[in-house]
């Protein structure tokens, strides 16, 4: 009893007076509801943090904040640092997306990199990979029509179609240009 006691505080004393709920299950929080239903779960946090942009909850052991609006976003990220708070981005992120991934980095090598990739978001590149990109979809879009009228009545998995899309046929048309 001690330790749920223990935990309650220890999330009451970190959501401080952030909209959230109030009470949380001890050591899970709210991972039932976020693995019931996961979309309801980020439409409820909105819901909650529609008033100040921002709301807390608590799932597995780990305090989050959702943050919905933008400017807040930018305010947030301005002051990430190893030694404040680190981003997450899901419960296993650094699984998924590796441990030296640009979301993880801080710091001088975080600006250095953003600093060198910055130049592939600008308007103008933007506008190229788009035009680029509408006639690969286009083009997989047609082969994907001759693949169903080949196969009939038959349902195609598109998962494998989907896939190849991005790969190598994608790949040299983008460096190609």
């Amino acid at each position: 009893m001690f330790i749920i006691f223990i935990e309650q505080i220890k999330y009451l004393k970190n959501k401080k007076s952030l909209p959230g709920p109030v009470l949380i299950l001890p050591f899970l929080g709210n991972v039932i509801q976020l693995v019931k239903n996961p979309t309801k779960f980020w439409e409820d946090q909105a819901k909650t943090a529609k008033e100040s942009g921002f709301s807390a909850n608590y799932i597995i052991g780990k305090f989050i904040v959702f943050i919905q609006t933008t400017e807040l976003s930018h305010k947030v990220f301005a002051n990430v640092r190893p030694d404040a708070f680190h981003l997450i981005g899901h419960p296993f992120g650094k699984k998924l997306f590796g441990e030296h991934n640009l979301i993880y980095m801080s710091g001088q090598a975080h600006k250095d990199l953003r600093r060198r990739i910055a130049p592939n978001f600008t308007p103008k590149a933007l506008s190229t990979y788009i035009s680029l990109q509408q006639s690969i979809i286009l083009e997989h879009l047609k082969k994907w029509e001759s693949l169903s009228v080949q196969n009939g009545i038959k349902p195609l998995p598109l998962r494998y179609l989907c896939r190849d899309c991005y790969v190598p046929d994608c790949a040299h048309n983008v460096f190609a240009a």
